[in-house]
């Protein structure tokens, strides 16, 4: 009987301890992965005019939502501060299709076929992989914001009511 009370715990812990961690790592994370989806393409030799695009669209929109996001979370009343295991589980997701979308990103410069991916770099220029790299962007970046809306009203729903004015 001892030995169930023990697992419990240990899950319990543990489950904790991924919302705590990931709490404490939203700030470092956060920014690494708004640089990575601004212009991590380039560490696999993709880049052209979507980082400038990037540069005034999606970077001031990502450090925005993120920041809303990392704020709600430090003022959360919980003590210890930590996030709750699906909203831990919502802010992961929410790194890892961003920073698939970062990868995936292609990306075309001002020469005709100049338009390279990941996918293009990695298995040679075809117009079909092309084509799944603009779907994968697509599609993650769908991903990504679902996972953010659901992380967002994770935290929003958690906070406990104002008080009444009497």
């Amino acid at each position: 009987m001892s030995t169930l009370a023990g697992t419990g715990s240990q899950a319990a812990s543990a489950v904790s301890r991924l919302g705590r961690v990931t709490l404490l790592a939203m700030v470092p994370v956060n920014l690494v992965i708004v640089l990575w989806v601004w212009m991590g393409r380039i560490v696999f030799g993709v880049g052209g005019w979507f980082l400038f695009i990037f540069m005034i669209s999606l970077v001031p929109l990502l450090l925005l939502a993120l920041s809303v996001t990392t704020v709600l979370a430090f003022t959360q009343h919980t003590r210890p501060r930590a996030l709750t295991t699906l909203q831990a589980w919502a802010q992961l997701f929410t790194w890892l299709t961003l920073f698939l979308f970062g990868a995936f990103c292609p990306d075309f410069g001002d020469a005709p076929d100049s338009e390279i991916s990941l996918l293009t770099q990695v298995f040679g220029w075809s117009q079909d992989l092309l084509d799944l790299s603009y779907s994968l962007m697509v599609g993650l970046g769908a991903a990504a914001t679902v996972a953010y809306l659901v992380l967002l009203g994770l935290l929003v729903f958690a906070r406990p009511p104002a008080p009444a004015l009497t």
